[in-house]
């Protein structure tokens, strides 16, 4: 295969899913964001079973849509370093 040919193909990278994230965040919550990022996910899932054990249920529905934008932001990061690591 010629140079030229091999330019022109398409790069497969590892990249992650926003809607997979997004989709396990919304059904699975801090759990969920264990998909985009660990730290994230490690930590909502602690303050909202810390919120829950104290009885701060709306506290905890927060905690869920926190991770819900958590996790967007947190894939589109991972995504765009893995893009830029292999334009070097």
């Amino acid at each position: 295969m010629s140079e030229i040919q091999q330019q022109n193909q398409a790069i497969k990278l590892p990249l992650k899913s926003v809607a997979g994230a997004l989709l396990f965040s919304v059904i699975l919550g801090p759990v969920g964001l264990l998909y985009a990022s660990t730290f994230g996910g490690a930590l909502l899932m602690f303050l909202t079973v810390n919120l829950v054990t104290h009885k701060f249920y709306s506290s905890a529905v927060l905690m869920w849509l926190i991770a819900c934008v958590w996790s967007v932001a947190a894939v589109n990061r991972y995504n765009r370093k893995i893009i830029r690591v292999s334009m070097r």
